[in-house]
Formats: C-alpha cells, sequence, structure tokens
C-alpha cells in the first residue's frame, strides 16, 4: 500500500510540473477513489499540502530557464489571498459531506475540460508562440508599467493590464479552496486562452500563485479543525516531489499541443467518473 501511495505521487507530481495543472484533481481522485478517505475536509487539506510541496521543487528549475514570468504569478497569487481564504471557509461548512463534493467536483472539472478541448480545436488561431516550442531564449523584457505588466517570450510581446491577474486571482483561488485543490486547473485554461500565453512558460507562473493562495488556506482548513492522515500524507509527498522533477523535462521536450491535449484528457476523465459516481 505505501508503495503504491508513492508511485501515485510519482504520477500526481510529473502531471502537475509538465503541465501546471490537475496536480491536486489527481491527489484528491487518488485520496478518495484509491486510498478510500471519505471526509472532503480532510482530503482537501492533504491535498494542497501535496500541491504545495511540488510546486517548490519544479519552480526553480524553470526559473533556470527562463520559463516563468514571476511578476504574473505574484499578481494572481496577491488575488488570490483572499479568495482562498473566503473559499475555503464557505467550503468546510457546505462541502463536508462526499456526496455532496463528488457531483459538484465533477462538473467543475467538465467544464474545464470543455474549454480546453474548445482551445485546442481552435489552435490554429492562436499566436504562433503557443503552437511551437519557440523556448530558445525564454522570457524577456519584463516591466512593470503604471497600468500592466510586459514581457517577450522568445520573439512574441506580451502585454496584461493588472486588473486581469488580480481579478482571476481571486476568483480561481475561491474556487480552488473551494474544493481544495491547488488550481492550476483553472489558472492554465486563464493563462492559455485568455493571455495566449505557450504551456512552456505556465507551470511555474501558476504555481508562484497556488504557492501564495495555498498558504492561506490550509492554514484556514487547519483552523476550522480538518485533520490530516499522515499515513497517506508522508509517502505520498516525497513520490510527487521526486514526480516533479520527471515532469520538467516532460514540459520541456513535448510540444505545446500535446501537453493541451494531455491536460483536457485528465481533467475529463475525472470530472465524468465523479460526476456519475
Amino acid at each position: 500500500m505505501l508503495i503504491f501511495v508513492f508511485l501515485w505521487g510519482v504520477v500526481v507530481g510529473s502531471v502537475f510540473s509538465s503541465i501546471g495543472a490537475a496536480g491536486g484533481i489527481l491527489t484528491s481522485f487518488g485520496l478518495i477513489s484509491l486510498f478510500g478517505v471519505r471526509d472532503p475536509n480532510m482530503v482537501k487539506p492533504m491535498t494542497q499540502i501535496v500541491v504545495l510541496a511540488t510546486a517548490l521543487i519544479f519552480v526553480p528549475g524553470y526559473f533556470r530557464r527562463k520559463a516563468v514570468v514571476w511578476p504574473l504569478g505574484v499578481l494572481l497569487g496577491l488575488g488570490g489571498l483572499a479568495g482562498a481564504w473566503l473559499g475555503s471557509t464557505l467550503s468546510s461548512v457546505w462541502l463536508s459531506d462526499m456526496r455532496a463534493f463528488k457531483p459538484w467536483f465533477g462538473g467543475l472539472t467538465l467544464l474545464v475540460a470543455a474549454k480546453i478541448v474548445f482551445d485546442f480545436l481552435g489552435r490554429s488561431r492562436l499566436p504562433a508562440a503557443q503552437q511551437d516550442f519557440g523556448i530558445s531564449r525564454g522570457v524577456s523584457a519584463l516591466q512593470a508599467g503604471l497600468t500592466k505588466l510586459s514581457f517577450n517570450y522568445s520573439v512574441y510581446h506580451y502585454d496584461i493590464p493588472y486588473w486581469q491577474p488580480l481579478l482571476a486571482g481571486f476568483v480561481i483561488s475561491m474556487v480552488a479552496a473551494v474544493f481544495g485543490v491547488g488550481g492550476g486547473f483553472l489558472l492554465v485554461p486563464f493563462m492559455l486562452g485568455m493571455l495566449r500565453m505557450p504551456m512552456h512558460i505556465i507551470p511555474a507562473t501558476a504555481a508562484i500563485a497556488i504557492f501564495m493562495s495555498l498558504i492561506v488556506s490550509i492554514g484556514n482548513y487547519l483552523h476550522l479543525g480538518a485533520s490530516i492522515d499522515w499515513s497517506l500524507l508522508i509517502p505520498l509527498l516525497p513520490g510527487a516531489m521526486i514526480g516533479a522533477v520527471f515532469g520538467q523535462v516532460l514540459n520541456r521536450n513535448m510540444k505545446n499541443a500535446w501537453l493541451q491535449i494531455a491536460l483536457g484528457i485528465i481533467v475529463f476523465g475525472i470530472g465524468l467518473k465523479y460526476l456519475l459516481a
């Protein structure tokens, strides 16, 4: 059993590190459907602890190859602080029963999967930076103006008004805290579909925001009385951290479209299972 939990952690860390999302969804799926945890208020902080530890492992590697827009991650995280507190407070009361938790969780993940598929089918209309590697030059020319954040990725230029990541961070972190996940499954589609960023610079950018909001969410869940099953968390954590190292290699060597397809399939499958359970 311990080996199985450890190996599931490797899967979680690899997926989260390579695509910047689904780490929390996969962890929750494992805890509920594979390892039999029946208390949603136990699943939520345990899942978020795994996501937090995984993010700490893989983010430095993205920094070294200039594949992260850290000011954008900070803006998303700042917007998410209040959202994480509000979402965890509401969830501890209104989604404390597994029968109520599963269908809502499944419905949300299916909506996210549909958005990912829609973006993929419309990829011919996306900027070229989202259709090829373009990773050799990395992120450059980061500038914080009065009203917007600007940066270059390879030969492509981006301008992002501050209000967009602040508002998105609040909404996404609130939803993520309600379901006890990291929020990457919403952050990635936001940066991919709304900001038109390529997958190769999204994971670590999303992880910075996730890290900031999870500190608040985990602390609030524990403050509200949530408990931790250490017999599961202890083998799960090192597996996820090892997987996080492997996931960076996948991100660097897989095409943007393949990463997008992988994300959509994973999110759709898990959402369908919980909705029909």
